[in-house]
């Protein structure tokens, strides 16, 4: 078991959440743009961007901190979303700070060929039509076709649109490549990509808890996501709701006061002076994070 107090900074959360904001706001002036054929620069977003950064490698908590939007513009919050769950899978591989700035803008980017898709069809509740799968499946194509025309941006970052639905048996698309022919952020960014999605209310879907969706992710995984990556995100995120509250299947609130190595999915949570090993016992699950 490994404790990992989250710290409670209102001051520090609320720079986060300034940061959030304003990468927001550019983001969508981005997207509009570039849905009206408007050239765009990367390095617009370049002091969010290394803020971002910053704050993340000095506070393990943000993934208790990310937003959701109303439908209306979710694919702007999923995409921040997304880059920033990347960064966090960058920093616990280790990756140089080049490195990460570059895979959280292949993260924040990795789905605008979206905007290219109708409305209608995102919103769907039922099975897609074979025409209408074929548009979807081309996002990924589209959206790593208009990354290569933006100047000066590394060609790595495109992979990540390019390869997010990728998967490591050959089942994904839109190349149906396999294992090393998968570029790394295709790989971190198609983890990220799936854990935002079960976390997040939909018109379809009601979201999942953190802890819910890192389980399933956990158990359907194997041979489909990079085993080795997926296995540090795993390893790493309970610690970043350490000191959350949360609610339990049987609608009790609790707190997360440690986690277990061996299931970090599976914490110690503090019911009222009650302590729980979720390891143990099966009677409980966490179902919703209060904070």
């Amino acid at each position: 078991m490994e404790k990992n107090m989250r710290p409670n900074n209102d001051l520090e959360n609320h720079k986060f959440f300034e940061i959030y904001d304003e990468l927001q706001n550019k983001i969508e002036i981005l997207f509009t743009d570039i849905n009206g054929g408007k050239k765009v620069k990367i390095s617009n977003l370049d002091d969010e961007i290394d803020e971002i950064i910053k704050y993340i490698l000095n506070n393990n908590n943000i993934l208790s901190l990310l937003k959701q939007s109303d439908n209306s513009k979710y694919l702007i919050y999923h995409s921040i979303n997304v880059g920033l769950i990347s960064l966090t899978i960058g920093i616990a591989l280790g990756y140089s700070n080049k490195r990460l700035k570059d895979l959280l803008i292949s993260g924040l980017f990795h789905d605008i060929g979206m905007i290219k898709v109708p409305q209608k069809i995102i919103d769907k509740a039922g099975p897609l039509s074979q025409e209408e799968f074929i548009i979807i499946i081309n996002h990924t194509i589209t959206g790593y076709k208009i990354l290569k025309e933006i100047s000066n941006i590394n060609p790595e970052i495109t992979y990540g649109a390019l390869h997010h639905h990728e998967r490591e048996d050959g089942s994904g698309y839109p190349l149906g490549i396999k294992s090393d022919e998968i570029h790394e952020f295709g790989k971190i960014i198609s983890i990220a990509d799936i854990f935002d999605a079960m976390t997040t209310d939909k018109i379809y879907k009601k979201k999942k808890s953190p802890f819910m969706a890192a389980e399933e992710i956990l158990y359907n995984s194997v041979g489909i996501l990079d085993n080795e990556i997926t296995t540090d995100f795993l390893n790493n995120i309970s610690k970043h709701y350490i000191g959350s509250r949360v609610k339990l299947n049987d609608g009790s609130i609790g707190e997360i006061i440690e986690i277990n190595k061996a299931i970090p999915t599976r914490p110690i949570v503090n019911i009222n002076g009650k302590v729980i090993d979720l390891i143990g016992d099966n009677n409980y699950e966490i179902i919703d994070i209060i904070n």
